[in-house]
């Protein structure tokens, strides 16, 4: 790769732009996204999509009843495959958990709530766009999309968030997400997959003095699977955390009811089948008399795989970071999901961790490193000129 005129050009957009890059990013983390906060969500879309008709692209907001809208944009269609860029707007704190003013510059970083995960790499997704409009760019159709219940698997909108992300996917050449960075530069090439299970039991109250043989314990049900379903984690492959439990009404009471939620995480789709194929089989074989169980799920991640063509993108990537003078990355696996797996799911090469650099995800100690988003933009300008 060299440095030809066009990425010469862009290149000295994004410096010259710089600044606005910063306004940019504090005006998207003052808008306060948490995932639950449907009407935020909405907001920062609506201002997303203000600006990208600024840039003279078609954009549509797709709406949910109970979740953060899904904002997409696109550019004029061409004779190569598309491009997607990929991200989400919600975050996950409560509004006002960092003060009256959210966004604060101090020294060489930036905190605030999602500054890291992720609006400095929606700010870079932008800028990209913009830099390409700005060298009169039209090789391919460039594609964005922005989820609005990323941080809760898309549980909001009952998985269409995550289909929606496939459908705009579909037929790409490429994906890159700008999911929050890692200060040595590596890029996540294979993510875990993840999904939420409900186990609700169901048993019969009695008097746990008086005729407790009459009763039939939902919470005892509950524990027993519990134990069994922790025994059989294996961490990297496939683990189970059982991590929040409810029922019954007091300890006089043989409990009739009882409700566990467990995260699931694999390394592999495959291991997601393995997995709710053994917990159909707990529900359906219950040890304590009296009891029946359910199961239902409610949020859903496919494990981040790598398909044809991912070595390539990787190395086009790694190419762009050399022209740069910067650390050559390479492809790591994360434990962590995102929305790159449903375009992985579908045959589509992907890259993931674009996005600004910086630590603390979803801890008050939140921050990025500003001077990363020129960088950060720069390199995945530079591949998307390549291809």
């Amino acid at each position: 790769m060299f440095m030809d005129k066009r990425t010469e050009q862009a290149f000295a957009y994004l410096e010259k732009n710089e600044h606005s890059m910063m306004e940019l990013l504090k005006n998207l983390v003052s808008i306060e996204t948490p995932s639950a906060d449907r009407e935020a969500n909405e907001r920062i879309a609506a201002h997303l999509d203000t600006y990208c008709d600024a840039l003279g692209m078609e954009h549509q907001i797709h709406h949910f009843e109970k979740a953060g809208p899904t904002f997409a944009a696109w550019t004029r269609p061409q004779e190569k495959k598309p491009i997607l860029l990929l991200g989400h707007m919600d975050t996950v704190h409560a509004v006002g958990k960092f003060g009256l003013e959210p966004f604060l510059v101090k020294d060489d970083r930036v905190y605030g709530p999602g500054v890291y995960d992720m609006k400095g790499g929606d700010v870079i997704a932008l800028f990209v766009l913009r830099a390409l409009n700005a060298v009169g760019y039209e090789d391919r159709q460039i594609k964005l999309v922005l989820t609005g219940d990323e941080e809760v698997a898309h549980a909001f909108s009952h998985g269409e968030a995550g289909k929606l992300v496939e459908q705009y996917a579909s037929g790409c050449e490429a994906a890159f997400n700008l999911e929050s960075s890692y200060t040595n530069g590596e890029v996540t090439t294979r993510r875990s997959g993840g999904a939420i299970i409900r186990v609700k039991v169901k048993g019969k109250a009695a008097h746990a003095g008086k005729e407790p043989q009459k009763g039939a314990s939902a919470v005892l049900q509950a524990a027993r699977m519990i134990t069994e379903i922790e025994s059989r984690s294996v961490f990297g492959y496939l683990s189970f955390n059982c991590g929040r439990i409810s029922g019954g009404t007091g300890a006089n009471v043989i409990p009739d009811s009882c409700e566990f939620s467990i995260g699931i995480r694999y390394a592999a789709n495959a291991q997601y089948e393995e997995a709710i194929a053994f917990l159909k089989n707990l529900c359906e074989h219950v040890t304590v008399p009296g009891t029946n169980c359910t199961m239902e799920q409610n949020g859903y991640y496919p494990a981040m795989e790598m398909v044809d063509g991912a070595d390539r993108l990787l190395s086009l990537y790694q190419e762009s970071c050399k022209l740069l003078g910067e650390p050559i990355p390479q492809g790591i696996q994360q434990s962590g999901c995102s929305d790159t797996s449903f375009v992985t799911r579908i045959g589509i090469p992907a890259l993931c961790s674009l996005g600004i650099q910086g630590a603390g995800a979803h801890s008050l100690d939140e921050y990025a490193i500003p001077s990363s988003l020129l960088t950060q933009c720069k390199k995945l300008v530079a591949t998307i000129l390549a291809m």
